[in-house]
């Protein structure tokens, strides 16, 4: 563990940069308030120190749970310059779920809140592992003080290198698909995504970012990027729509990340009244976007749109597409505007078949997806990182086509794929032509079992404020732009669809066995 890293850039090198360069200016503000990038850095010194007397050594676990926040990222940092390797886990996880991934890492640090304190202690036996528990806000019996340290303790910042190959991050899946899964990122990997970041975005000291994710998600594989450059950081513990518009005129916001679920909220609740000329890219991601709802926001926000589509296994920009690759136009295998562009440089993509081989251009693949980027491996899962991890290659499990020019269409979750009849069927080409109804603002496609058909197939339809549609009408739709046996035999409607942690909307819960 920690073996010299070779000549070239080491993480904390991100941590470093801006306290040269502009240590007073603000680097993060959160509901509560901000603070500067060098008081971040004081803080995080002293949060440091007593991970090293709490008995934390280099390459041990060291888990947060907590809402956006700078205690988070002050967490985070502490982490980082003291060998350890973080374990960020989702604020929406259940108690359960938060208890499985600790008793499967191991830690030995926990920084939460006092409600997740409460939890844990109540189980502590089930974490022998743990040492401290950091508690911010309330204080609890039994743990430390997170206020306490970083206000008064003892300042002592480590020098501990990660060598290459040393795990710097395990990041925990949502669960959704069965129990978390730990994906395990090394110091090179972690750099190289960092990296990436600034390249693509093309990312710039003046600039202004407004992160509504929770910092579990991708933006854990990016906020040290943000920070590198100088970047003032806004942190917002839930997504508001109305908060949002009051932030882009009030900070001059020229970043924003959303997923399409918020982009609609965002749109909704936009008289147009606000000032967003400050904006200059506006990323989306997590899901496809609708082409009518991206249309809109074109409309509204300019043509500022940035496509990225990602896994945590293979972060944080596997493919992206430009604002100026917003082309509004038909291609040989769909709509350009619904594409998820082309891979970056960092990243060689192949469309496999189940023997890895590749498949003829224009026919549906599984895209496998080589570089730096990639995880290490899942903790301590060997098989499934042995399915997943292929000569080098990630499969991803998701299912697309190239057009003629090279862009990316993604089709579908291999796992989601409906077999009906014999027939193959995607959701997502059912979801696309039902979005084309204007009274639907939200769809999801399903299979249903059927004696006869072995599945038949079932949208679940949420429709605009105060809009109407039938059922009929919509069947009709998706008969008069499919294959017969694509459409819809059941549409049922419903106020809200089921989401993800990260905006993306739940199929699996949508099934008779979800």
């Amino acid at each position: 563990m920690n073996s010299p890293t070779p000549p070239g850039i080491g993480i904390t090198r991100l941590l470093d940069y801006p306290l040269a360069r502009c240590p007073d200016k603000i680097a993060y503000i959160d509901d509560h308030g901000q603070t500067t990038f060098a008081e971040l850095e004081r803080c995080a010194a002293r949060l440091a120190k007593a991970f090293t007397q709490a008995g934390a050594r280099p390459g041990d676990r060291a888990a947060v749970i907590l809402p956006n926040s700078i205690p988070f990222i002050v967490s985070e940092t502490a982490m980082l310059r003291s060998g350890l390797v973080k374990v960020p886990l989702n604020i929406r996880f259940h108690a359960k779920e938060v208890l499985y991934s600790l008793a499967d890492c191991e830690p030995a640090i926990l920084v939460c809140d006092a409600n997740f304190a409460d939890a844990v202690l109540e189980r502590r036996d089930d974490v022998p592992s743990l040492r401290e528990i950091f508690v911010v806000g309330e204080r609890r019996p039994g743990c430390i003080s997170y206020d306490e340290v970083v206000s008064q303790g003892q300042a002592g910042m480590p020098d501990v290198p990660y060598g290459p190959d040393d795990p710097v991050l395990i990041r925990y899946t949502g669960g959704t698909t069965g129990r978390p899964k730990g994906i395990v990122h090394t110091a090179a990997s972690f750099l190289a995504v960092n990296l990436d970041v600034i390249r693509e975005l093309g990312l710039q000291e003046a600039d202004v970012a407004l992160h509504l994710g929770h910092l579990s998600h991708g933006l854990n594989f990016m906020w040290a990027a943000y920070q590198s450059v100088g970047i003032t950081q806004i942190l917002r513990e839930t997504f508001d729509p109305k908060q949002v518009l009051q932030d882009f005129e009030r900070y001059r916001v020229t970043f924003i990340y959303m997923v399409p679920t918020m982009v609609q909220r965002l749109l909704q609740a936009d008289n147009g009244g606000t000032d967003t000329s400050s904006l200059r890219m506006f990323m989306y991601s997590s899901a496809p976007m609708p082409v009518p709802l991206l249309r809109q926001a074109i409309a509204r926000y300019g043509n500022i749109f940035s496509q990225v589509y990602t896994l945590s296994e293979a972060p944080v920009i596997t493919t992206m597409m430009r604002a100026e690759e917003h082309i509004d136009r038909e291609t040989s295998v769909g709509h350009r505007l619904a594409s998820c562009g082309r891979e970056v440089v960092s990243m060689e993509l192949r469309l496999v078949d189940d023997d890895m081989n590749d498949v003829p251009h224009g026919e549906v693949g599984e895209m496998a997806v080589r570089s730096t980027n990639n995880m290490a491996a899942y903790w301590r899962l060997p098989e499934e990182t042995a399915s997943t991890l292929v000569d080098g290659w990630l499969r991803t499990g998701d299912m697309a086509v190239r057009d003629e020019d090279g862009y990316l269409h993604i089709v579908d979750r291999k796992k989601d794929v409906i077999i009906t009849g014999a027939f193959n069927v995607y959701p997502k080409e059912v979801e696309t032509v039902l979005y084309q109804h204007p009274a639907v603002a939200q769809a999801a496609v399903v299979g249903m079992p059927d004696e006869e058909w072995g599945e038949i197939i079932k949208a679940v339809v949420v429709l605009q404020p105060g809009a109407d549609a039938h059922a009929d009408e919509l069947i009709a739709l998706c008969r008069d732009n499919l294959a017969d046996y694509k459409k819809p035999r059941i549409i049922e409607f419903a106020d809200e669809l089921p989401l993800s942690p990260v905006g993306k909307i739940m199929r699996r819960a949508l099934r008779p066995d979800g």
